[in-house]
């Protein structure tokens, strides 16, 4: 565990190394993203490919504000002047706290913390596909992309997918003006389309994402996805771990940070890894901060590794996991509907235990927002099922996030705090 401290101190210490994951980025960007015509098969003996040809759902992302969202998260482990059941990594309790000022002369003020929807990733098999912007397409084509989401002709790779992400800012309190604290408030006010993985090359290509990402060589083996794997038992039984970033829980292999999944688990697994790697790849890139800890009770930090226990995912589509129905295409009057599968319930008990695994129980999870990794097993498969196997190519997920922050005013005052 000591290395992993080395290297996150050491890339902190870095004054340029912010500067240069812009430079790499700008020039991967006009060096080496393939064109069109390199991905994309043409001519007589290969057919063109029709972006238009897959349907783009909308996710009426804005219509379930209060149906769709785990407003139940908000009060999960709520720490007010030190008192409260905070996760690993938060700043230590304590009845005051205090913060300096753009003149340097310190303020004193009152410790809060709680978790607080911010973000939304859709993950997505259909480029530039946005349910959540209305199921909209934000290009009718594929043209500039690095990789090509045709299904191979050769049989190879059968069982492996290739996933877009799309990261959306959506501080959905700040908007409805619900628990407003200008310290504790992010500087995003509205909802907003943030980063989009099609434009990304090094999301396409494993060996371009090594250039922001060198880690991946050391993490990408057998004896790391062994420490991974107590990272799997810690996250299903809700006790993630901040020292754990180089892992994924149960979802998968977090390294390489690109789109392809090989082999591919579940869906819902797949797109909540892909979800993984997108906020890794964001932080590493700086566009995701830490919001907890000593650090940053004033204000937001930079973190080149994922802070795991600050953030928890609950899912809007297709199946909001804050609504405890089962899936409409599972079970219609006691009978199964699925086309696609009509022999297997993934409600049925041992469906669960398989998935767990032999001689094991997986207790339902009855939060309806989970931490990062969490076996499908508890927080899927137990309450219905969160996909239509075969119907369902787009997957929303709200990120929640730990918010330590130092009060100094009330709502009203001048002083921000400044956010992410």
């Amino acid at each position: 565990m000591s290395f992993f401290k080395i290297e996150s101190d050491l890339l902190k210490k870095l004054p340029m190394f912010k500067l240069m994951n812009v430079l790499v980025f700008f020039l991967v960007v006009f060096t080496g993203q393939a064109s069109a015509e390199d991905v994309i098969p043409s001519g007589d003996n290969s057919p063109e490919v029709d972006a238009s040809s897959a349907v783009c759902e909308d996710a009426n992302l804005f219509t379930n504000v209060f149906t769709g969202i785990c407003w139940d998260c908000f009060l999960d482990n709520v720490s007010l002047l030190g008192v409260g059941n905070p996760p690993d990594g938060a700043a230590p309790s304590s009845p005051v706290c205090a913060c300096e000022d753009r003149a340097g002369v310190p303020q004193l003020g009152w410790p809060l913390a709680f978790w607080q929807p911010q973000r939304v990733i859709e993950v997505t098999t259909i480029p530039w596909c946005s349910g959540g912007l209305g199921g909209i397409r934000l290009q009718n084509s594929y043209e500039g992309l690095g990789h090509s989401n045709e299904a191979p002709k050769d049989g190879t790779r059968s069982t492996s997918g290739f996933y877009q992400y799309h990261y959306y800012s959506y501080p959905i309190m700040v908007m409805l003006q619900m628990f407003v604290l200008p310290s504790c408030s992010s500087e995003y006010v509205d909802f907003d389309l943030m980063y989009l993985s099609e434009v990304d090359p090094l999301w396409h290509n494993d060996l371009l994402a090594i250039l922001l990402n060198p880690e991946a060589i050391i993490f990408s083996n057998p004896i790391a996805q062994a420490y991974c794997s107590l990272d799997c038992v810690r996250a299903t039984a809700d006790a993630p771990i901040e020292s754990s970033f180089p892992c994924a829980g149960c979802d998968g292999n977090l390294y390489p940070l690109t789109g392809f999944v090989y082999p591919q688990p579940d869906q819902v697994a797949a797109t909540s890894l892909i979800s993984q790697r997108a906020i890794a790849s964001l932080h590493r890139k700086g566009l995701a901060r830490k919001t907890m800890g000593p650090d940053a009770q004033c204000e937001p930090t930079w973190a080149p590794m994922t802070p795991r226990s600050q953030y928890k995912f609950s899912m809007l589509y297709p199946i909001p996991e804050a609504s405890s129905s089962i899936a409409p295409d599972f079970e219609v009057d006691g009978e199964l509907t699925d086309p696609t599968d009509p022999t297997e319930d993934p409600t049925d008990p041992d469906s669960m235990t398989e998935k767990a695994g032999e001689g094991e129980e997986i207790e339902p999870y009855d939060t309806c927002c989970h931490p990062m990794g969490m076996s499908t097993a508890r927080w899927c498969v137990p309450v219905g099922g969160r996909k239509r196997p075969g119907k369902d190519k787009t997957f929303l997920y709200l990120i929640w996030n730990y918010r330590d922050c130092c009060v100094r005013d009330l709502p009203g005052g001048g002083n921000s705090g400044g956010e992410e």
